[in-house]
C-alpha cells in the first residue's frame, strides 16, 4: 500500500517539528448500495502539555445534550461579493477547475465535480460534500487519490474540493496547508467555506439536508477544526481520515468546541504509527472522546498502514474503494437526534473492512 502522494519525503520535517515554523507574508452489492445512495485564533502563548487520551472508550462515556430534535439546517450563507459568479462545472477534474473565485479580499482555486446524470432541468436534490487535501496534495491530488470523479458519477453526489490559498509569489500562505496552527488566522479559509456553499446552492440543486465533509490528514485538521465553529451547524456528517484534535508543541493546541448540532462522524487513523509531525493516533482518539462526551454517533475505522491510504477494497465491480465512507454519507442525513445511527440496530454494512466498528458505548442497551 503506497502512502499518500508526497507524504514520504516530508517524514523528516518531524524531526524539526518543536520548533515554531516560519510564518508567510501573506497572512454489498451495487443493488444494496443504490437503495442506500439518493446520496477567534487561540492565544499562541498560551500552550501546554498534551493529554493524551486512554486507548478504550471508558464505559458511560457518552453524555446526551439535550436540545431540539429533529433539527433542520440553516439557509446557505450570503455569498460575500453579493452576485455569485457562474462556477465552472464537470464530471472529471480538467472540466471541474475554477481557478479564480472571488471570496472576501482574495481569489481562490477549487474543483467541482457534477456528474454527467446531473439533470439541470430536473427537480430532485443532491447530496454536496467537501472534501479537503492533505498536506503538499492539491484539489487535482485529492480528486485521482480518493477515486472521486467516479464516486460522484456512481452515487449521485456534487463534489467541492478546494485548493489551499497561495499568496502572489504562488507560494502556500499557511505553512500547513490549512490554518489550524496556533498562528493562522482561519477567518479567509472559513469565509471561503461559506462562500463555496453558498455559490453551489445558488446555481446547483442541493439537498441542505445532505451536505457533508471529508478530509485527509492535514485536510483532515482543517475539517475538525471548522467543526468546532458554527459552521458545524451545515453538515449532516463527516469523515474524519487521520486528523483529529492535533497537537504540536508550540504550533498546534487544536481543542473541541460542542456545537448544536450533533453531526455523525467516522473517525478514521492508521494506528500507533500514524504520524506525520502530528501524533494522529493521539489526536484521532482524543477526537474520538471529545465526540463521544459530547453525543455524537462514531463510527471509529483503524488500520495498521500508519499515515498511509487506507486498505480498503471495492465492495463489487464497479464501486468506489472507498463506498463505506459514501454509504456513511447517505446512511447519516442531517439532524439525527444525539448518539443515534440506523447503523446501531443493523450493524455496519456487510462490506465495512473489519478494523471498522461502533464504540460499544454506543450500542449496549
Amino acid at each position: 500500500m503506497r502512502t499518500l502522494p508526497l507524504l514520504t519525503t516530508l517524514l523528516a520535517l518531524s524531526a524539526g517539528c518543536s520548533a515554531p515554523p516560519a510564518t508567510t507574508a501573506d497572512a454489498a452489492a451495487p443493488d444494496a448500495l443504490d437503495a442506500a445512495l439518493s446520496v477567534d485564533a487561540p492565544d499562541a502563548a498560551v500552550v501546554d502539555a498534551a493529554v493524551v487520551e486512554t486507548v478504550d472508550v471508558p464505559p458511560g462515556r457518552v453524555r446526551v445534550v439535550p436540545a431540539e430534535w429533529p433539527r433542520t439546517p440553516p439557509a446557505p450563507p450570503a455569498y460575500s461579493q453579493g452576485r455569485c459568479p457562474t462556477l465552472s462545472s464537470g464530471p472529471d477534474a480538467a472540466s471541474a477547475l475554477n481557478p479564480s473565485f472571488p471570496t472576501g479580499a482574495f481569489r481562490r482555486q477549487f474543483r467541482l465535480l457534477v456528474p454527467r446524470n446531473y439533470d439541470p432541468a430536473g427537480t430532485d436534490r443532491w447530496p454536496l460534500v467537501f472534501a479537503w487535501h492533505w498536506l503538499a496534495g492539491s484539489s487535482e491530488m485529492m480528486v485521482h487519490d480518493a477515486d472521486l470523479e467516479r464516486s460522484a458519477e456512481r452515487y449521485r453526489v456534487l463534489v467541492v474540493v478546494p485548493d489551499q490559498q497561495r499568496g502572489a509569489d504562488d507560494r502556500p500562505v499557511n505553512t500547513f496547508i490549512w490554518p489550524f496552527l496556533l498562528s493562522s488566522d482561519p477567518r479567509p479559509e472559513q469565509l471561503f467555506f461559506d462562500d463555496l456553499l453558498s455559490c453551489v446552492s445558488a446555481q446547483f440543486r442541493v439537498d441542505p439536508t445532505r451536505v457533508h465533509g471529508m478530509g485527509v490528514s492535514a485536510g483532515a485538521l482543517w475539517l475538525t477544526a471548522l467543526t468546532s465553529t458554527p459552521r458545524a451547524e451545515y453538515f449532516a456528517s463527516v469523515a474524519i481520515l487521520s486528523g483529529g484534535l492535533g497537537y504540536v508543541p508550540s504550533q498546534v493546541r487544536m481543542e473541541y468546541t460542542p456545537e448544536p448540532n450533533k453531526f455523525p462522524s467516522l473517525v478514521l487513523w492508521g494506528g500507533a504509527t500514524d504520524r506525520l509531525i502530528v501524533n494522529f493516533d493521539e489526536a484521532s482518539m482524543r477526537l474520538r472522546d471529545a465526540l463521544l462526551d459530547d453525543g455524537h454517533f462514531v463510527v471509529t475505522c483503524t488500520h495498521d498502514r500508519g499515515h498511509a491510504l487506507p486498505p480498503l477494497d471495492a465492495p463489487a465491480p464497479g464501486e468506489s474503494p472507498f463506498a463505506i465512507l459514501w454509504r456513511f454519507f447517505a446512511d447519516h442525513p442531517y439532524g439525527m437526534a444525539p448518539a443515534t445511527s440506523p447503523w446501531i440496530a443493523s450493524g455496519l454494512p456487510s462490506f465495512a473492512p473489519s478494523w471498522c466498528s461502533i464504540p460499544p458505548v454506543l450500542t449496549r442497551p
